[in-house]
């Protein structure tokens, strides 16, 4: 399911993050804006590329709606080899029946993006166009994947250096 409009944002808190459904005001929040993608699938893949994903967990390679069922009951020893990136998500605003949510991204993936290079971000993004368009073919988003990629690195830096948190508004 891909997503309308997404917006990644800095604010001080959750709090003054979900004050703003209505979206994140560009006067307000520094944001960076993208459409028809999955926010989560994104963010996981990005967190991915830098972090890494244990081949023996389940779910890999499956979309998020598809390993939410794998991660319900969990057993106690997968739990001790380490969360998963959705486990780790702190929600905002749970998703909602009409598919809008809100998430703060990891600060792990905060301080990852804040410190990737060019390069880093270049490969990143291709490999992520080269994945939607393999899923969505002629449905995928028109967005420059690259410049999203680097203005959503770009706000993480500046949520390193002022402090605050990186939050995805899905709508």
């Amino acid at each position: 399911m891909s997503h309308t409009d997404i917006a990644f944002f800095l604010a001080p808190d959750g709090s003054a993050a979900s004050a703003h459904l209505g979206g994140p005001r560009p006067h307000r929040f520094a944001s960076v804006r993208g459409h028809y993608f999955d926010a989560y699938d994104a963010v996981e893949e990005w967190d991915t590329y830098f972090v890494g994903l244990s081949q023996d967990l389940p779910g890999r390679g499956q979309t998020f709606w598809q390993r939410t069922r794998c991660f319900v009951g969990l057993s106690r020893d997968l739990r001790r080899r380490g969360q998963t990136f959705w486990q780790q998500a702190r929600w905002i605003v749970p998703v909602s029946n009409d598919g809008s949510g809100m998430f703060a991204l990891p600060p792990r993936l905060t301080r990852a993006l804040a410190s990737a290079g060019a390069e880093e971000l270049e490969e990143l993004a291709a490999r992520w166009a080269e994945r939607l368009r393999r899923l969505d073919g002629d449905d995928m988003t028109d967005d420059d994947l690259l410049a999203v990629m680097q203005g959503v690195a770009r706000l993480a830096t500046s949520t390193v250096t002022t402090g605050g948190d990186l939050y995805c508004w899905f709508y």
